[in-house]
């Protein structure tokens, strides 16, 4: 009898790495003024830092686990993009900007809308939502040109993300900017990057890397959509950090692992999460002390979601609330991982 290949939990650590840095991201930039740290500062800098690679390596790991082929029915495709992807980008940009609406009128939001904002989702997502808006349009491209060889499509990405760049088109330059990161993690699979395993000293030549590239860019006031080589070095050194995480097996990778598996959960609510926990401190216990609400609102960013769409896997009504099967096939995995993390910290006392 064939043995069954254990599961590579090293991309759903890394997975929680990142989400914990999209999280804090939006929780540092939404308590920000000006929407974003001053320049030159060392939260500028560590700003700048995350956002040169946090999407790019939802993007990569998407391409890189991208299964659809020549053979591939497509009204197979078809309907699993419009479960997996669509369905979960309207509910909960109807839901999210319906909210925003709401709480925007009793003041508890940086950001005011009307209702006539949400009626344009088809064309023009509310924030966070580009990146599965992007990321529908990335599989759907993808798709219909199957018969061209990836290099070739990768370059193609990269025609379109500069002359989109150049023209000023948001929308769809998100869409060129995400095929560029997901076509790279199709090309990467088919040169078997899956298989790559990193060691420590792997992990401390991309952290050298990285920090000098993304320093130079910093400096020299780059875009940060635009440092390619930062971007692609961040992306591994995130993979090379959750495999060494993976292998430890402690209470640490167990969380992340965890919180990557609840990634879609945690991305589609962490906004209105970080809203309500910035409104509870600030409003309810009189917070004012910046970092002390930087480390509120993105614990609560995370947990908050986290644990409601544990209760909607439990209570079997994840798919109406538009989380991902694939949360509700690993949800007897996930309950096990608290159970670990709980023997692993008794350990540590």
């Amino acid at each position: 009898m064939e043995q069954k290949k254990s599961r590579d939990n090293s991309y759903d650590v890394a997975k929680g790495l990142c989400m914990i840095l999209v999280v804090f991201g939006h929780a540092e930039r939404g308590l920000s003024v000006s929407g974003a740290p001053p320049q030159f500062s060392l939260l500028g800098f560590f700003d700048y830092t995350i956002y040169t690679f946090h999407m790019p390596f939802f993007f990569f790991v998407s391409g890189l686990f991208f299964s659809s082929g020549k053979t591939t029915d497509p009204r197979d495709f078809l309907g699993k993009l419009g479960k997996n992807i669509a369905y979960p980008y309207l509910f909960w940009s109807l839901l999210h900007g319906s909210l925003m609406v709401a709480m925007g009128r009793l003041g508890l939001t940086n950001t005011v809308i009307d209702f006539t904002r949400i009626l344009e989702i088809l064309w023009n997502p509310i924030s966070p939502f580009w990146f599965l808006y992007a990321l529908f349009f990335c599989q759907l491209a993808s798709f219909v040109l199957t018969q061209l060889s990836a290099l070739v499509r990768l370059a193609l990405a990269l025609v379109l993300f500069t002359l989109l760049y150049s023209l000023g088109h948001s929308v769809l330059w998100d869409i060129a900017y995400g095929f560029v990161y997901f076509t790279l993690g199709i090309v990467a699979k088919q040169y078997g990057f899956q298989q790559r395993r990193y060691d420590t000293r792997s992990f401390l030549g991309l952290l050298a890397a990285f920090a000098i590239s993304t320093y130079l860019s910093w400096q020299a006031e780059i875009p940060e959509r635009l440092p390619f080589i930062s971007a692609v070095l961040g992306i591994f050194l995130v993979i090379a950090l959750s495999q060494i995480l993976a292998r430890s097996e402690n209470a640490i990778s167990s969380v992340f692992e965890t919180l990557g598996r609840l990634s879609i959960g945690i991305y589609v609510m962490h906004i209105i999460a970080i809203g309500f926990g910035r409104a509870v401190a600030v409003k309810l216990f009189q917070v004012t002390d910046m970092a002390s609400l930087l480390a509120i609102t993105t614990i609560i960013g995370v947990a908050l979601p986290a644990i409601v769409q544990m209760a909607a896997i439990r209570l079997g009504i994840h798919e109406w609330l538009a989380l991902p099967a694939s949360a509700h096939r690993r949800s007897n995995d996930i309950t096990p991982s608290f159970g670990r993390i709980r023997k692993k910290l008794k350990k540590l006392s």
